[in-house]
């Protein structure tokens, strides 16, 4: 076996083009580390078996469930047509079904209390914000808008509103309906969206509990500018967070998004809890089997910002190419890797530090010396829970992280974190064995399966059973003596 070269870590949306077992295999194989499975889409019956084929194919790979969230959408139109919405035209836009549907002078968004929530100057967005509209004034029952941006209006199409009062609930109905489910099916995590502060993620995190699960990482999605606003209560109750930048930016003007990308990507790495980069990062492979120049470069500067993992959505759901998207997408992050600075850990410390972050923050320096004395080696951490991997990853050392767990789960979960390669030890008895017994065989056991080279120095961190609270134990070995160690 070999480490993946490429340390940031790949999310494939999984839908029609690729939920067979011959190209889930494929997906693996090109670099994908996590399979995301979409609930604004299919049945339950079909969640479970897409499941249980990811396991039959890998047993390791990382599963994402993401909950649809409050989906505002247009009603319907007349004899289901799509129309033309020009610029400096007026709309009516009712907040009930209009009998007979809708048509270029009127529509709906069925949303109870829409209108109460708009006043006079307004904006909301249809169609991925391809449509602008101003509200003018509000009447009785409807509001009057201006197009400011005009396009193709048809049944369904989304909604964004960043303006007005209109309060969301989430989880929603559906949500809350599919939480069940998933608690059942125990995927590593789930992605909650339209986040709008902590309450919502500990509201999930109680439904997962009292549906018989406490164990699912909970991942927030960011696409609301409310959601920028209460960012630091999020984030400090999640395991991680998905910078949704589809919805992000149409209620934000798109020239904030790639600040807000930066801002909070850094505040993530300082927490040492993963951050996903997600939405048309390689759109154009939906249907060509090649990237624009812009999304190669998008990519590669999402990982210079220091992105824990990539997301592809429509590109390998339901796109014509979905095993170039992943390979393009790991070749474009692992060169963007390999360029990658250098990381200053003084930047990085939480202010809330533990042993473990100071510790990780050690380990960067003595790999950093390691690495201008030409020596190899890697960092082995011997975790059960994982939560010492992510204390080192988070500064970006530059040498390989391997991750062993006596617990699949916490190996499928570091799946998501950046540089980590976790391996899961059944032969190996972690609760019994005294600290210098579980080094010599999990380093062993490294080399067996080609993970460690006997010619190689080894930085291990191995959380102390007696002290673990506030004892850790650090070493720097060389391989080969461990093997064969002096009588």
């Amino acid at each position: 076996m070999t480490i993946r070269e490429n340390p940031i870590k790949i999310i494939a949306t999984l839908g029609p083009a690729s939920d067979s077992k011959s190209v889930l295999k494929k997906l693996i194989d090109t670099g994908a580390d996590v399979f995301r499975l979409n609930f604004s889409h299919g049945t339950h019956e079909e969640k479970r078996e897409l499941v249980e084929k990811i396991r039959e194919v890998n047993d390791y790979i990382s599963i994402l469930a993401d909950i649809q969230g409050p989906k505002i959408r247009v009603g319907k139109f007349r004899d289901d047509q799509a129309y033309i919405l020009n610029v400096g035209q007026t709309i009516d836009v009712f907040e009930h079904e209009i009998e007979g549907g809708g048509d270029d002078k009127k529509f709906a968004i069925p949303l109870p209390g829409f209108v109460k929530s708009m006043k006079k100057g307004d904006f909301f967005y249809v169609n991925d914000g391809i449509i602008k509209i101003k509200v003018k004034s509000r009447e009785r029952d409807h509001l009057i808008g201006e197009v400011i941006a005009g396009g193709l209006i048809s049944n369904n199409k989304g909604v964004n509103i960043p303006s007005g009062d209109l309060e969301q609930k989430v989880p929603t109905e559906k949500d809350i309906k599919d939480l069940e489910f998933i608690a059942d099916l125990d995927p590593e995590y789930v992605a909650i969206s339209f986040v709008s502060s902590g309450d919502d993620v500990l509201t999930v995190k109680k439904l997962l509990e009292n549906y018989g699960n406490n164990d699912i990482k909970l991942i927030s999605k960011i696409e609301r500018p409310i959601a920028l606003d209460n960012f630091d209560q999020i984030l400090e109750v999640s395991d991680g967070i998905m910078i949704a930048r589809g919805d992000l930016g149409v209620e934000i003007s798109p020239d904030q998004v790639p600040i807000r990308q930066k801002e909070l990507i850094y505040k993530c790495n300082k927490e040492g809890k993963p951050v996903i980069v997600a939405t048309q990062m390689l759109e154009s492979m939906t249907n060509t089997p090649v990237p624009t120049r812009a999304e190669a470069n998008d990519i590669y500067n999402a990982v210079i910002d220091g992105t824990d993992s990539v997301m592809l959505s429509a590109e390998t759901a339901v796109g014509k190419y979905p095993i170039n998207s992943v390979e393009y997408m790991n070749k474009i992050a692992s060169t963007a890797s390999e360029h990658a600075p250098i990381r200053h850990p003084d930047d990085y410390d939480s202010d809330r530090l533990t042993h473990t972050q100071t510790l990780g923050h050690a380990i960067h320096s003595l790999a950093k010396e390691m690495e201008e004395l030409n020596f190899r080696g890697k960092i082995l951490v011997i975790t059960r829970r994982g939560y010492g991997a992510r204390m080192i990853s988070k500064f970006r050392p530059p040498l390989p992280i391997i991750a062993m767990t006596p617990f699949k789960r916490t190996a499928r979960e570091l799946q998501l974190i950046w540089g980590v390669q976790p391996i899961h030890i059944e032969s190996i008895d972690f609760f019994q064995l005294d600290a210098e017994s579980l080094i010599e065989q999990s380093v062993k056991y490294g080399v067996e399966t080609g993970y460690l080279d006997e010619n190689e120095h080894v930085v291990i961190l191995l959380v102390s059973r007696k002290f673990q609270k506030r004892g850790n134990l650090v070493g720097l070995y060389y391989v080969g003596e461990i093997l064969s160690p002096e009588e």
